[in-house]
């Protein structure tokens, strides 16, 4: 379970192993075991020593992140898992045809995901609208049609071929979000993606789950893999850009954050009209849209799926995905990226 705290007042301390948390005249414990991150979002919190050195004790990650904005401190234990080895090969191999292969497949990953996502969702509607169905059918296949032409590129290093990477997923990204304004109610107001400054409902919806809850799970994904966050390969370099972990994110945005918000949306979990604060507040989503959102995404983390022959917790995949970067730059073995079927 994740702990989140994002209002005034609260305070999170220590009783054993336990975490205790309040607020006010009201207070609850939670045994350290359960836990698996803490997520801060409000400057009104404080923390006691003790409650963040049983953080450490338990690899539990402490994350701190604004409404509407990326995490700005990550906390974590200083003994990480993974070899220097790695860490040098990954440097090494920007400048060599690993890097290519690297940005090839996070590019492949995430187009094959939005392609599949689409049918799946097509194929939910074949019964009830077959039209629209087959409008959202046409898109995923036209985002295959673009997964072929990224499978025959080829290049000596990312560099010669990142603008051709970034411009065939832009293409895909086009077709990807024309479809979803399809599938999505129209007083939603949905026109398409926007990350910065967006004000909309289901972008501030994205904007907050990839960089509150995905984020921070690929980010330690990749520290304990042994790989340096900063050092990407698709994403280019940038004083403080972590792009690795941008990378991997996009094997994972359709199938963990993607999916389940749209799920939310269309099933009327979230409505429409109460997605957004109220003017004056310091956030742009409600507190009860933040909490439906990470519950919602804990437990598509926490879903069992199929991948690579194994059945697992889609989350484990996160994982593996990172420790699989490090055998491929170790040449212990060739590098695929997370693809779920429809």
């Amino acid at each position: 379970m994740k702990i989140f705290l994002d209002d005034f007042g609260i305070f999170l301390g220590r009783k054993h192993n336990r975490f205790v948390i309040k607020k006010k005249n009201e207070k609850r414990e939670v045994l350290a075991d359960d836990v698996e991150q803490i997520v801060c979002t409000c400057q009104g919190v404080s923390f006691s020593v003790s409650a963040v050195r049983l953080a450490v004790e338990h690899s539990i990650q402490i994350v701190f992140a604004r409404y509407g904005g990326w995490p700005y401190a990550i906390l974590m234990p200083m003994t990480v898992t993974g070899s220097v080895r790695a860490r040098r090969e990954q440097f090494i191999a920007y400048n060599d045809k690993r890097g290519f292969i690297l940005a090839q497949n996070f590019v492949l990953g995430k187009l094959k995901n939005q392609a599949n996502l689409l049918k799946l969702i097509a194929k939910n509607r074949k019964q009830t609208n077959p039209s629209l169905a087959d409008r959202i059918y046409e898109a995923g296949r036209r985002i295959d049609q673009i997964v072929e032409q990224v499978k025959i590129l080829d290049g000596k290093k990312v560099d010669d071929m990142r603008l051709t990477l970034m411009n065939l997923e832009a293409e895909g990204a086009r077709v990807y979000w024309a479809a979803l304004q399809y599938v999505l109610p129209a007083k939603l107001g949905f026109k398409g993606r926007v990350t910065r400054g967006a004000t909309d409902p289901f972008n501030c919806m994205l904007n907050f789950g990839y960089q509150v809850a995905l984020f921070p799970e690929v980010w330690k994904a990749v520290c304990y893999a042994g790989l340096d966050p900063y050092a990407g390969f698709l994403h280019a370099d940038r004083p403080g850009k972590p792009s690795l972990v941008l990378d991997l994110m996009e094997e994972f945005r359709q199938q963990v954050v993607d999916r389940t918000l749209i799920a939310l949306i269309t099933k009327k979990i979230v409505k429409p009209d109460s997605v957004l604060a109220e003017e004056g507040e310091d956030r742009l989503l409600r507190k009860d849209v933040t909490e439906k959102i990470l519950l919602n995404l804990q437990e598509r983390l926490d879903t069992r799926v199929m991948f690579d022959g194994r059945r697992g917790l889609l989350k484990s995949f996160i994982y593996s995905q990172a420790r699989k970067i490090v055998r491929f730059l170790l040449g212990e073995s060739d590098y695929t990226p997370f693809i779920l079927g429809w």
